[in-house]
């Protein structure tokens, strides 16, 4: 397993490298780690961050590998659901034709993880029992168990018999595979059998100290090494290795010496990553938005808590649409239609849903009253409207004066004039945004994912102007459709906020936009990548 002190980050600060691979590579013979874009604030020289930002990549890439592989079972596969496997990657076309390589294995990890799928622990810790099978030359030892039958006949129908077995008095092969397998699951965030915990837990215990950990920055090299010997051992004094023996020992020398498939590069030394990411950035946020908003129109077929989402195939793609909403998307031209396809367009309110936000959306519950200050709790009503809660309990952590917050935001001694004076900022914020709506019928807001960084929107370029005139072509589609309502549109950007995970961005102060983007009323958003990539991993 390769040491992640060792990864040379690449945090895309040349802004002229418009190249979207995220992943590790060799670059002038060191492992180069290159992250999403957005991320110029990551930590260098963090080891627990690094290695958490790999474990939670890795994870997004095999939900990604997955869920694409499920869309390509469908009877007539349409954008990204034509998927051609390649050795250790796969190809396929996304929604704008554009060829996506995801380069999906590291042995290291996946050897382990196959040979505990193929491998049950009940099987490969057999040990001695009962077997069908007689042996003849112990029948003297077993007649007082017989069953005698006419003329003489006497009946057997099992013995004691050893069976082959992978059991030592010193470690087993067993416990040492527990153990990698326990670590491991540790970091991918995922439930280990109770039957893996104990074994590894009995690895420790004999062979290393408490504080000892495969993924620790202190112990890693150590840890390693004992684990080597161990493996060593039981191979000298294992006499009989059958195929069970093989595939664990071969999964668990995989593990400790390999590397990232040193032999197995792919194009420009490629380890593992995927060439196009701005795809799973917008997977990641159209989980994201089905998981919080209320949707009225997605293009996406993504698979959300394991059921495909797409409910509309009538313009040839794979689309989601509200029922009774009819798609409005069009450019008409001597009645030829052209459909376009903005990426998601969200109703936020309605005139029934003019309300005050802390009955609503927000609740406050007091813990306790110290006269100046309170001890109290900020929770979501309506899960509909997260983003206001988030945005408001991160304008509380910005103002806590001396007061300190948890991460489940409960305030302790917190200011009650501060309080107040947060209340009445959120209140006249979004009053501000939605009192127009008393005339109208609904608040529609345009989201367009962009895998960019935020230099790409402060100045003119082609493929600027054109994101602008694409947006404006939704928006004018949506108001021929609903003539009363008012539209917002809003370009969602990736961005890394260091040490939170709590708040889901921010928007970008818009005097700094280039000028068109401004005078079109169109919003940037800074959307927090740990975040958003947080939901996409647990609605798998």
């Amino acid at each position: 397993m390769f040491n992640f002190k060792e990864l040379k980050l690449d945090r895309r600060e040349n802004s002229d490298n418009s190249n979207s691979f995220v992943g590790i590579r060799r670059s002038n013979d060191e492992l180069e780690f290159r992250l999403p874009k957005g991320f110029e604030n990551f930590p260098d020289n963090d080891f627990d961050a690094t290695k958490r930002l790999f474990f939670r990549m890795y994870r997004t890439f095999k939900k990604f590998e997955k869920d694409n592989l499920l869309l390509s079972l469908d009877e007539k596969p349409a954008g990204k659901d034509n998927i051609e496997t390649k050795a250790n990657a796969y190809l396929f076309k996304d929604k704008e034709d554009n060829e996506v390589l995801l380069y999906s294995k590291i042995s290291v990890i996946e050897n382990l993880l196959d040979a505990y799928q193929d491998l049950a622990l009940d099987l490969i810790q057999r040990r001695i029992g009962l077997d069908e099978k007689i042996d003849y030359s112990k029948i003297d030892q077993y007649l007082h168990n017989a069953i005698y039958l006419p003329n003489d006949v006497i009946y057997l129908d099992e013995m004691h018999l050893p069976r082959q077995t992978l059991h030592y008095d010193s470690a087993t092969l067993v416990d040492l595979f527990c153990f990698i397998l326990y670590e491991l699951e540790s970091e991918l965030e995922q439930d280990s059998d109770e039957r893996v915990r104990d074994l590894a837990n009995r690895l420790k215990e004999q062979h290393l100290s408490h504080d000892q950990s495969l993924f620790n920055e202190e112990t890693f090299e150590t840890t390693i090494t004992i684990l080597k010997d161990i493996l060593d051992d039981i191979d000298k004094i294992t006499a009989y290795k059958d195929e069970d023996y093989w595939q664990l020992y071969d999964a668990i020398e995989s593990f400790l010496y390999g590397e990232l498939d040193m032999q197995n590069t792919h194009d420009n030394g490629i380890f593992w990553g995927i060439s196009n990411f701005y795809q799973i950035w917008e997977d990641m946020c159209h989980s994201y938005a089905f998981a919080n908003f209320d949707i009225t129109y997605a293009d996406t077929n993504i698979v959300f808590e394991g059921k495909r989402v797409a409910n509309d195939t009538s313009t040839g793609f794979s689309i989601f649409k509200r029922q009774g909403f009819e798609n409005p998307f069009f450019l008409q031209f001597r009645d030829q239609k052209r459909w376009i396809r903005p990426d998601l367009v969200h109703s936020v309110l309605g005139n029934n849903d003019i309300t005050i936000i802390f009955n609503n959306i927000i609740d406050i519950i007091v813990i306790k009253d110290h006269g100046l200050t309170l001890d109290f709790e900020v929770k979501l009503v309506d899960k509909q409207k997260e983003s206001i809660y988030t945005y408001f309990c991160s304008r509380l952590r910005k103002n806590l004066g001396g007061a300190r917050a948890t991460a489940k935001n409960i305030f302790y001694h917190y200011r009650k004039p501060e309080l107040e004076k947060q209340k009445n900022a959120i209140e006249e914020r979004y009053r501000r945004l939605y009192e127009p709506l008393e005339k109208y019928n609904q608040l529609h807001i345009f989201l367009d994912w962009k895998y960019r960084d935020i230099e790409y929107f402060l100045s003119s370029r082609k493929r600027v102007e054109r994101d602008i005139t694409k947006q404006l072509c939704y928006e004018l589609a949506l108001h021929q459709y609903i003539p009363n309502s008012i539209i917002q549109s809003q370009f969602i950007i990736p961005y890394f906020y260091n040490g939170s995970d709590e708040d889901i961005g921010e928007f970008v102060d818009d005097e700094v936009l280039y000028r068109r983007i401004r005078d079109n009323g169109i919003r940037v958003f800074q959307a927090n990548f740990s975040k958003i990539q947080e939901v996409y991993l647990n609605h798998d």
